[in-house]
C-alpha cells in the first residue's frame, strides 16, 4: 500500500497517515471468569456458561503496523488508517489517494512492499497497480485541549507475558506510558517509586529517581493522574492489611482471626504515617499533590464485618496525616458505613449504584469514578464499552474511569486470544485457579513477536482514545451552551444534541461484555460525533 498525505486544494498537507492491518486472534471459548479448584497438574478448561455475546472463532483486535500483506483467494483484509491533524492545520476538506501495488493472479513470491516501507513510498520493481481509491478527510474548525478533562486510567502491568517484549520492564514501562499519553489516556502511576527504608522505628525516603520520572510524567508528557506509590496500597478483596516494613497491623499472626480489625497497632500506624507524611509533603512542595490519589484497596469484601472495620481504621490512619489526601477504592457498590472514610468511590457503571445515590455522594463532596475490570473483552461484536465509558462519565458525573491492565498477558496474545489459568487467593484460606475474560487486562500488544520494536495498538485501544475525544466534544458543546441565552435557537439546538448523546446510554445496562445490547446500532454514535462537531463549528462561527 501507499497513501498520499491528505492535501487541501491549493494548500497545505496533513502529516502522512499511520497504516496498520487489522489482525485476528483465535478464541477457543466465549468470555467469562472461569474458575477451578482442580490440582495444579490437571488440565483446566471452561466448564460453565459464557457471559458475553461473543463466540469461539477469529476476532479482530491487534492493529499490525505494516503496509503489505498476502491476500489469498476468497479472503478479505481490513486496513486501519489513522490521520492526525496538528493544531495549526487549517480547517476544511483534504483529499488523497490510496494505492494497492502487488502481483496479481497468484504470482509467486507473495506480496511485494513499496521500497520505502512507508505509506507514501515508491513502488518496488515488478509490481503493478491493483487498485486505487480516493479518500477525503474533513478537519473541523476547533481544537481539542492539550490535556483531556476526563481521566481514562489504564494500569501498566505486564504479567507473565513480560518476556514477550524482549526488554526490561523499565524500558517497556516508558514506551507504554508514552504510547498511552499520545492517545489521551492516563497510566496508573509514576515509576520508579520512591525508596522507603525502615530502621529503628524511623522512616527514610529517597526521591531521586522518582522525581526524575515524575518530571517526565507530569511535565514532559502532561499527564494528570497518578496513584500514590503502591507502597501505600493496603489490601485487596477479603485479606487483612499488609505489613508495613517489619510491623504487622494487628497482634498475633495472619489472618488475625481474634484481632479487633478496628484497632491498628500503634507501631504499624507510626511507620505507615511517617512514610506517607514524607511522601505527601514532598509532592506538595513539588506542586504535584493534586495529581495523586491513594488507592487503598481493590474490590474489598464489604459484606464481611471485619473488612468494613479495617477499612474505616485504615482510612482514619491516612486522614490523620492530612484530611486532604484523597482515598480511593474500587468498591463497585456503595457502602454507607464508609461514607466518612472514602473520598473517591470506584463504582460499577452498569447500574449497581442508583444514579440518585451517585448524585448524593457528589453533593457530599465525594468524587465518582467508574471501575471497569473484566469489561473490555475482545470477543464481543463492538468496542462499545471502550467508546461509551467517557459518555457515561460525562452524563452521570464521573471524573474518571479506571481499568486494571493495559499490557497484562499470560500467553502470546497473537496466537491465543484467551488467558492461562492463574492461581490466586481472594481471602485467607481460600485459593483457586481462574481464567480471566478473553482480552482482559491488555489493549496493547508486545511488538517483538511480530518484529516490531514498540507497542502495538488494538481496535479496543483506539476506541478508548476516540471515546476520550468524544468527551471533549461534549465538554466543548456544554461550555458553549452555558454561554448562550437559554431560549435562543442555538441553545435549543445544542441542548438537543446533548440529549441525543445521553439517549445512547442505558442505565442499568448488561455491561461491557454485551456490546450488541448496549450499542445495538454503532452508526448512531458516528452520526452523533458528526452532529456534535457541526454544532460546535456553527456556534464558533457566530459573532
Amino acid at each position: 500500500m501507499e497513501i498520499d498525505p491528505p492535501r487541501r486544494a491549493g494548500g497545505p498537507t496533513l502529516p502522512p497517515p499511520e497504516v496498520a492491518l487489522v489482525g485476528y486472534v483465535p478464541v477457543d471459548y466465549p468470555t467469562n471468569y472461569y474458575t477451578s479448584t482442580a490440582p495444579r497438574w490437571h488440565r483446566k478448561v471452561p466448564r460453565s456458561a459464557p457471559a458475553c455475546d461473543g463466540f469461539a472463532g477469529l476476532w479482530p483486535d491487534p492493529l499490525l503496523p505494516q503496509n503489505s500483506f498476502t491476500l489469498p483467494a476468497n479472503t478479505t483484509q481490513a486496513v486501519w488508517i489513522t490521520f492526525q491533524t496538528p493544531k495549526e492545520a487549517p480547517a476544511g476538506q483534504y483529499e488523497g489517494r490510496i494505492r494497492f501495488w502487488g502481483q496479481p493472479d497468484g504470482a509467486s513470491g507473495g506480496a511485494n512492499r513499496p521500497s520505502s516501507g512507508g505509506p507514501g513510498g515508491n513502488t518496488a520493481k515488478g509490481n503493478c497497480l491493483l487498485a486505487e481509491i480516493p479518500y477525503r478527510v474533513h478537519v473541523w474548525n476547533f481544537t481539542l485541549p492539550d490535556q483531556p478533562h476526563l481521566k481514562a486510567i489504564y494500569d501498566v502491568r505486564f504479567g507473565s507475558g513480560m518476556k514477550l517484549w524482549g526488554k526490561t520492564q523499565e524500558e517497556v514501562y516508558r514506551e507504554v506510558v508514552e504510547f498511552l499519553a499520545r492517545r489521551r489516556l492516563q497510566p496508573d502511576a509514576v515509576r520508579p517509586e520512591p525508596i522507603f527504608r525502615y530502621k529503628d522505628g524511623r522512616v527514610e525516603a529517597d526521591f531521586t529517581e522518582f522525581d526524575k520520572a515524575a518530571q517526565w510524567y507530569f511535565g514532559q508528557l502532561g499527564l494528570r493522574h497518578s496513584y500514590t506509590p503502591w507502597h501505600f496500597y493496603l489490601f485487596g478483596w477479603g485479606h487483612p492489611p499488609k505489613k508495613v516494613g517489619p510491623e504487622a497491623p494487628y497482634p498475633g499472626q495472619p489472618p488475625y482471626e481474634k484481632a479487633d480489625r478496628a484497632m491498628l497497632r500503634p507501631e504499624y500506624k507510626h511507620l505507615y504515617q511517617e512514610a506517607l507524611r514524607l511522601f505527601w509533603q514532598h509532592v506538595k512542595e513539588k506542586g504535584w499533590a493534586d495529581r495523586f490519589v491513594l488507592y487503598i484497596a481493590d474490590e474489598p469484601f464489604f459484606r464481611q464485618p471485619e473488612i468494613r472495620d479495617q477499612m474505616k481504621a485504615l482510612c482514619a490512619m491516612i486522614h490523620e496525616v492530612d484530611p486532604a489526601i484523597p482515598i480511593y477504592s474500587s468498591t463497585w457498590h456503595h457502602v454507607p458505613e464508609w461514607d466518612d472514610a472514602l473520598d473517591v468511590w470506584g463504582i460499577g457503571h452498569y447500574g449497581i449504584v442508583p444514579l440518585e445515590q451517585m448524585a448524593r455522594l457528589r453533593s457530599a463532596g465525594k468524587r465518582i469514578w467508574f471501575t471497569t475490570d473484566g469489561q473490555m473483552c475482545l470477543d464481543t461484536p463492538y468496542c462499545a464499552v471502550e467508546r461509551l465509558l467517557p459518555h457515561y462519565c460525562f452524563h452521570y458525573g464521573a471524573e474518571a474511569y479506571e481499568f486494571w491492565g493495559v499490557a497484562w498477558t499470560t500467553y502470546d496474545p497473537y496466537r491465543y486470544g484467551w488467558h492461562a489459568y492463574i492461581h490466586q487467593s481472594d481471602q485467607p484460606g481460600k485459593s483457586y485457579w481462574v481464567r480471566y475474560p478473553n482480552g482482559d487486562g491488555y489493549l496493547i500488544y508486545p511488538g517483538r513477536p511480530i518484529g516490531h520494536e514498540g507497542p502495538v495498538s488494538s481496535i479496543r485501544l483506539e476506541q478508548a482514545r476516540e471515546g476520550v475525544e468524544d468527551y471533549e466534544y461534549l465538554y466543548i458543546l456544554r461550555e458553549k451552551l452555558a454561554a448562550l441565552p437559554a431560549q435562543s435557537p442555538a441553545a435549543q439546538q445544542a441542548q438537543r444534541i446533548l440529549e441525543a448523546s445521553a439517549k445512547l446510554l442505558s442505565f442499568p445496562n448488561p455491561g461491557g461484555r454485551y456490546s450488541s445490547r448496549i450499542l445495538p446500532d454503532p452508526d448512531r454514535l458516528l452520526h452523533l460525533r458528526r452532529q456534535l462537531a457541526e454544532t460546535i463549528e456553527a456556534l464558533s462561527a457566530k459573532p
